[in-house]
């Protein structure tokens, strides 16, 4: 009990240290002149709200949420399927709908709803534990719809996410290691398949629905000189975390995006090699700490939705920072809990506090 309140602990002490690297961080990247609104105060406000929240669902009754998962998960697909559609609200940036505006806010379903995602996931891996078989399948029924949704917006990058995330569950979960191998060596051949069909017949995957930019972000990232100016962001972003060499520099590189999505570059320009190394150490120690977490969970969900989480943050933390140096495609995918914007903080704070009531919850058995 005392060794899983001193998790919550850690867990709270390094999301709060997180968000005072994401303000100082805010502060710094607005000052290149190419803003006019005060983001730093913004941020401090979204995390307030994003902490009250995340301390409410930690009071939550996980065992009542559990007996009315369907609910949320119905909840989920409607706030997705909203903006697919693009009912009255919707707001279009650069060619998708991603966003809900209302009243001077926007929200981004996309980031709201993945702890619900990766708490259904876990709950029915549970469920069916025993059963490899209705487990993959319940398992897969379940997430498509939602990986479609995500992919229909366009939103690539936030699709890759999830599916990773259950991806990960369905492995943990799983029993057989003849379903295991079967299940990965799918995926690998799937992946082959893609990258097939992209560099030899590209038309059958504009069929499929893929768009003409995601593939020029792809071969700008394989070639950047075939398209300088698709190249032009990333090219920018590693200049600036070059040019901040081991202890950062004094004055700012111009970066589009550098409060959002490229935030990582200007972390690398004004603190250099070690102000990026000790963010990197506290997203590592937030990753250690959920994966101790869900070593030493009692119930089986538990152990379930930790794997989920954990491979939740930490791809999308490896994709944010992979694309911003270029080892990645480039993506609109926000660096958790660092990024500005509401709907990103609101969404890591709303996983934080179902996982700080999933070990409360766990905490009861003992």
């Amino acid at each position: 009990m005392q060794y899983k309140r001193k998790i919550s602990e850690q867990i709270y002490a390094l999301v709060i240290l997180l968000s005072i690297i994401s303000c100082v961080a805010i502060y710094f990247a607005q000052q290149t002149g190419q803003y006019e609104n005060n983001f730093v105060l913004q941020q401090i406000l979204f995390f307030i709200v994003g902490l009250g929240i995340c301390f409410l669902i930690s009071k939550s009754n996980i065992t009542f949420v559990r007996k009315h998962v369907f609910w949320f998960y119905g909840g989920a697909i409607i706030l997705l399927l909203g903006i697919v559609l693009k009912v009255p609200f919707t707001q279009e940036v650069n060619g998708a709908t991603r966003w809900y505006r209302l009243a001077g806010f926007s929200l981004q379903p996309s980031e709201l709803v993945k702890g619900i995602f990766v708490f259904v996931m876990a709950h029915f891996a549970a469920k069916y534990e025993k059963n490899s078989v209705k487990q993959f399948f319940v398992l897969a029924s379940l997430g498509l719809p939602v990986l479609l949704l995500l992919y229909k917006q366009p939103d690539l990058g936030t699709t890759i996410v999830y599916f990773v995330t259950a991806f990960t569950i369905l492995l943990v979960a799983n029993k057989s290691w003849k379903w295991i191998v079967g299940i990965t060596t799918t995926a690998v051949l799937s992946v082959s398949f893609f990258l097939f069909l992209l560099l030899n017949h590209m038309e059958w995957l504009e069929m499929l629905g893929f768009k003409k930019y995601q593939f020029a972000r792809i071969f700008t990232w394989l070639d950047p000189a075939s398209d300088p100016d698709g190249a032009y962001q990333v090219n920018l972003s590693l200049r600036a975390i070059g040019s901040g060499m081991l202890t950062g520099r004094n004055g700012n590189v111009y970066i589009p995006e550098s409060h959002t999505d490229m935030i990582i570059s200007s972390i690398g320009n004004q603190f250099g090699f070690i102000g990026v190394s000790c963010l990197l150490i506290v997203f590592i120690l937030f990753i250690k700490v959920l994966i101790e977490a869900g070593l030493t969970m009692k119930k089986s969900f538990s152990t379930y939705l930790f794997a989920g989480f954990a491979m939740c943050f930490a791809f999308n933390i490896f994709e944010n920072i992979a694309m911003s140096i270029g080892l990645m495609p480039l993506t609109g995918i926000p660096l958790p809990f660092i990024s500005y914007g509401g709907s990103s903080i609101l969404g890591s704070m709303i996983c934080t506090g179902i996982m700080l009531a999933v070990i409360r919850s766990d905490s009861e058995l003992e």
